[in-house]
């Protein structure tokens, strides 16, 4: 009899990774979107001195590490899982309060200011409040590898996720209308395009899971398979830095070469689509 190549995991490892998501498509959902994030933040970080590119920098390093960890959590310890999962909403609140950070530092081509900076840092307070005192999880089954959010915690990171987008849309749209020249303005539209198609990406997953647990929508709330939708989030990152590589190609966004940075964003596609091709 041939062994299943999962069959050392738990009943969840077994029963959702394997029936539910390929194996392939799982790793490369995480993997691929995290490396190239990883490897865009660096080399924006390395080839200009705006404050903007470091800004984007730890954009991609918060998420890089919340891809990883997201992906930790679909192991087969529960510990390892629970603490993984628990830890997640720091780093998905640091890219949305980084978003707009870098996107106000791109657009207007200086540092945000200070008071701006500690206003939207506040978000992370009650994030951290909740993940010390373990509230942001109600239920753990072991036997089954279930966990049980806490309904009221992920209403607040909803709530939390739309202020930020809708703080970047009405900020993109005041000052594209402020913009007196046409290049300007397209810059301007095109980052502001990207970073909240990244975020609304994100936000709508969990918009979406979370409705369909609370309502139990087609019976998903009462399996385990309602967080498969997770892999998809993520898909919002490549889109980002698919427009901020069109704005370095096209205007010289950061003060980055033309030549260097369509070679880097060849390599970057190619390995994005061969994911594709063997996910």
């Amino acid at each position: 009899m041939i062994t299943p190549p999962l069959s050392f995991l738990n009943p969840y490892g077994w029963t959702v990774v394997v029936n539910q998501v390929s194996i392939s498509f799982l790793l490369y959902s995480y993997l691929v979107p995290a490396i190239i994030a990883i490897a865009f933040g660096i080399f924006i970080v390395i080839k200009t001195k705006q404050v903007s590119g470091f800004y984007l920098f730890l954009i991609c390093i918060s998420f890089a590490l919340y891809s990883l960890f997201d992906l930790i959590s679909w192991g087969p310890n529960a510990d390892i899982v629970m603490f993984f999962w628990s830890i997640l909403d720091i780093f998905s609140t640091a890219f949305f309060v980084l978003s707009y950070w870098f996107l106000y530092s791109f657009i207007k081509e200086q540092d945000l200011p200070m008071w701006q900076k500690i206003l939207s840092s506040l978000a992370f307070i009650p994030t951290l409040a909740i993940i010390a005192m373990s509230i942001n999880m109600n239920t753990y089954y072991e036997a089954s590898f279930f966990a049980l959010e806490n309904q009221s915690v992920t209403n607040y990171n909803s709530i939390l996720y739309v202020f930020f987008i809708l703080l970047i849309a009405v900020f993109t749209i005041f000052q594209y209308y402020r913009a007196v020249d046409r290049p300007t303005k397209n810059k301007i539209a095109l980052a502001g395009a990207g970073t909240a198609i990244f975020l609304c990406v994100y936000c709508a997953i969990l918009v979406i899971t979370n409705l369909v647990f609370l309502f139990n929508i087609t019976g998903l709330a009462e399996s385990q398979y309602i967080y498969t939708f997770d892999s998809y989030s993520i898909f919002g990152m490549p889109i980002f830095l698919g427009f901020l590589g069109y704005l370095i190609a096209k205007y010289q966004a950061f003060d980055v070469r033309l030549i260097k940075s369509i070679v880097y964003m060849v390599m970057l596609m190619v390995l994005l689509f061969v994911g594709l091709f063997f996910a």
